[in-house]
């Protein structure tokens, strides 16, 4: 048996028990990201009248999105048969990583990319009921439809060819949020500035090395 059918067979077995390549899951995190900032960008032009590039970043994808997919069909998943269950847990975890995620940036930036102030029941103006849910709505599709599709539709690409179209947009990527890490994508449409009394202190991302240096040991 060559080393290629024995690469074959084992990719064959890790599919069968519901698992991904790192070159997969990439592509989920990166087609996530994606279909994110596009909704993002149809919503503002549909509610605003505005063609804005939303998020963070420059290029077109929010990785917030794709850190909400890929969690919800890595953990997900294996409630599956109990659709309900998915969608409250899907729900559960968008609220956690969409609020972390709020409260970092204004932090380190005293920006806002989102606010959902004038949504009831909300927290900080970060998280909402009513998004929560929609998002737990999205964990689902990300689970029962965008990711057998979009794995099935790796399966039909050679392997050396989606293992270079991954890295490639992989370093796109990284370079992209190296670079904005320092300097974010930020503006009229983007962002809200820090509101007086959200009581967190602003650390400029130059600052950051010097403060974990000073850190007592």
């Amino acid at each position: 048996m060559t080393a290629a059918m024995r690469m074959a067979i084992r990719r064959d077995k890790v599919r069968a028990a519901g698992g991904c390549t790192v070159c997969e899951y990439a592509g989920l995190f990166l087609a996530f990201s994606t279909a994110g900032w596009l909704w993002e960008v149809a919503l503002h032009l549909l509610l605003d009248g505005e063609l804005v590039n939303r998020g963070t970043l420059l290029g077109p994808w929010l990785p917030i999105y794709g850190v909400g997919g890929l969690a919800a069909v890595l953990l997900l998943g294996r409630f599956a048969a109990r659709p309900p269950v998915v969608c409250g847990l899907g729900a559960l975890l968008s609220t956690a990583i969409e609020y972390a995620a709020g409260k970092y940036l204004l932090a380190v930036y005293g920006l806002r990319w989102w606010d959902y102030s004038d949504f009831p029941l909300n927290i900080d103006g970060l998280v909402s009921p009513l998004t929560s849910l929609l998002f737990g709505l999205a964990c689902c599709g990300a689970v029962y439809v965008a990711a057998p599709a979009l794995r099935r539709a790796f399966g039909r690409v050679p392997r050396a060819r989606l293992r270079l179209a991954c890295a490639a947009l992989a370093l796109l990527f990284a370079f992209d949020f190296a670079v904005c890490t320092l300097r974010p994508n930020s503006g009229q449409g983007v962002t809200v500035t820090q509101a007086a009394d959200d009581g967190l202190r602003v650390i400029e991302p130059a600052q950051i090395g010097l403060l974990l240096q000073n850190l007592p040991k």
